[in-house]
């Protein structure tokens, strides 16, 4: 009876078991399914956090970096020609020398290269960014694998891939309208060690007038080192100048008088008989002192203004404003002929009542009988240093006497800026009929006594090279702006950076490389062949182009170049013998061969990850990837050329 009591439920008897029912498993099992999913989704997004926020550091590090290069990095290129009768033949009057944080990145030894184009127009970004840059004739750049420097790339080996790579960047924002890097008629400034005697050097025979003062230098031959006397070529319509020939080389009466033939030994041409010795010596004084008493006659100064009453009292003011680059001369040339006095008498010889020097006549100017003592040598050359320190302090716009070595400084350099807003000057490159124009330059002042260049002495820079209004003895006009008061964001410009993997491209090295610059070929300037001008041709072939001395020229892809067509190897060859590499010994982008312009011009693509094989990448060119933005950093545009260290 109690079984049956149990089973019908009744009381005092157990409940029967629990249980789910199919629709209960089935919304627990979608709560689960859910709350896994849920989780399983923030694996993704928290790699690509992870990945941005690697990225957004790899950024930070390259702008940096590549700011850093940009305020410290050498602006030399000393295998470059600087100075030409136009502004078009010489480099530094083209863009590939203009003081812009991608112009001076982009080269071969600092790191960065363009994207090539054909690429970054496949790319999407925020905004439509890098497309409205390219529009605007701007680049998207990478980092080479190799480091930013100045080391041979050649000498590192193969690189691993680098997740750097996958970084582009862009410089957004105006330019700004900089200093010119250098005068392309005449490289100011001339530097010079204070005393010395006139500027002389080595020179090819051609662009010398006819009456330029020839020489051999000592231990050299004609065909090894032709040289000559610049200084009385400077300005023939100054005689100041032109007399610098006589403290050169002079003979009157039979008698040899000045520095050439004193210090240097027989030559080929007339009258270079050396004379090394303590008669030579006094020659070549008495022509220096001879130059001072013309300099007095020429401009009414007293004739012993170079012969002290009081030899302690050094001069340290000039006698005469208007012509202090006249003092500047004649105290130099007697400082440097008395200091070579001491090659041949003693200190004690040198002293009261002193060494006699005998009058001499040149030219119908008599240089008086003097009497030279330790005093008065001591006193020339510190009145010569004296002089030039305030001279180069207070003239800066006066080309009249070369700076010294002893003070070179960034105030040397005259501000000289290209005037955008007045007509240019026209014509043609040299030794062509190509029509040629440039800006003309707009100086802070007026430049006076710029006479005529070292490398091209047989003419003269005429008024009208400069800016109208800018000439000697004209008032400026208002267009010059260097100096001219700006707000900070005048001169902010911003690095853009995004995340895009763009060697996936199955083109990613054998793109043509990005469109280069004619300004980053280094031609060589106005050259004479047989008498008769070079062609353009034959200057673009002229010189070996040394990678360690051109940091601004050539392709910024020259090392990872291609040297031949590499697009029907297969994927993975080994093409390191393939790249151009450092040239040590040819120039193989030199010239005007097919084959030279397209390794200067990368037309065969590069080895962009600098790992020696051939790579090709899984996307096809009709993929379009898009850029993740990473980070974007403000710096700072300068417009004078500035190394900060």
């Amino acid at each position: 009876m109690s079984g049956t009591a149990k089973a019908m439920g009744l009381p005092g008897m157990r409940p029967a078991d629990p249980g789910f029912t199919l629709f209960e498993v089935a919304i627990s099992l979608a709560l689960v399914a859910l709350g896994v999913t849920s989780v399983l989704m923030l694996f993704p997004l928290g790699i690509k956090t992870q990945q941005l926020a690697r990225f957004q550091l790899l950024a930070v590090a390259k702008a940096q970096e590549m700011v850093e290069c940009f305020a410290a990095g050498s602006n030399l290129n000393p295998a470059i020609d600087t100075e030409a009768g136009a502004a078009w033949d010489v480099a530094v009057g083209h863009r590939s020398l203009s003081n812009d944080l991608e112009i001076r990145l982009a080269t071969h030894n600092y790191g960065i290269a363009p994207v090539p184009l054909d690429i970054a127009r496949r790319l999407d970004s925020d905004g439509d960014e890098i497309a409205t840059i390219l529009a605007g004739g701007g680049y998207l750049y990478y980092s080479q694998p190799m480091a930013t420097t100045s080391f041979f790339q050649s000498s590192l080996g193969a690189f691993q891939p680098s997740e750097t790579q996958r970084l582009v960047f862009a410089v957004d924002g105006y330019a700004q309208a900089n200093a010119m890097h250098s005068l392309p008629w005449k490289a100011w400034p001339y530097y010079i060690p204070y005393p010395s005697p006139p500027i002389h050097g080595t020179h090819r025979a051609e662009f010398l007038p006819a009456d330029a003062i020839r020489y051999v230098a000592r231990g050299y031959t004609e065909a090894d080192a032709p040289s000559y006397c610049y200084e009385p070529c400077n300005d023939p319509s100054d005689p100041t100048f032109s007399e610098m020939a006589k403290v050169f080389e002079h003979v009157e009466a039979g008698t040899s008088y000045g520095y050439k033939p004193y210090a240097y030994d027989p030559g080929a041409f007339p009258g270079n008989a050396a004379d090394f010795s303590a008669a030579g010596a006094m020659r070549y004084f008495q022509a220096a002192r001879w130059y001072a008493a013309r300099i007095a006659t020429l401009n009414a100064w007293p004739t012993d203004f170079h012969e002290p009453a009081d030899p302690t009292q050094h001069r340290r003011a000039f006698i005469d404003d208007a012509n202090a680059y006249r003092e500047v001369h004649a105290m130099r040339f007697l400082a440097h002929a008395a200091t070579c006095l001491t090659r041949w008498w003693t200190h004690a010889e040198l002293q009261p009542p002193g060494l006699p020097i005998p009058s001499v006549t040149i030219a119908g100017i008599t240089a008086p009988a003097t009497a030279m003592t330790h005093a008065k040598i001591v006193y020339f050359h510190e009145s010569a240093m004296n002089l030039v320190m305030r001279y180069a302090s207070s003239f800066p716009y006066d080309f009249g006497a070369p700076r010294p070595h002893q003070r070179a400084t960034m105030m040397d350099h005259p501000l000289i800026e290209w005037d955008l807003f007045a007509p240019p000057a026209t014509g043609s490159l040299f030794g062509s009929a190509i029509a040629a124009q440039q800006w003309r330059p707009l100086p802070a002042r007026p430049i006076t006594h710029i006479g005529r260049s070292y490398q091209l002495p047989d003419r003269d820079i005429p008024a009208t090279t400069f800016s109208a209004g800018t000439g000697p003895n004209s008032p400026i006009g208002g267009r010059f702006s260097l100096a001219a008061p700006f707000q900070p964001a005048e001169r902010c410009r911003q690095l853009l950076f995004w995340a895009v993997d763009w060697q996936a491209y199955e083109d990613a090295e054998t793109a043509p490389g990005a469109p280069l610059d004619a300004s980053k070929y280094p031609i060589a300037g106005p050259v004479l062949e047989g008498g008769n001008p070079a062609s353009v041709e034959r200057r673009m072939d002229w010189f070996d182009f040394a990678s360690s001395q051109l940091y601004a020229f050539r392709n910024p892809e020259k090392v990872m170049s291609f040297t031949d067509d590499v697009a029907w190897r297969p994927t993975g060859d080994d093409v390191a013998a393939l790249r151009h590499g450092e040239d040590f010994e040819t120039s193989r982008d030199r010239g005007v061969t097919p084959s030279a312009v397209r390794i200067m011009s990368a037309l065969h693509g590069a080895d962009r990850n600098f790992n020696g094989r051939l790579d090709r990448g899984p996307l096809a060119k009709a993929t379009r990837l898009r850029a993740q933005s990473v980070g974007r950093f403000n710096f700072y545009d300068p417009r004078l050329t500035l190394v900060i260290r």
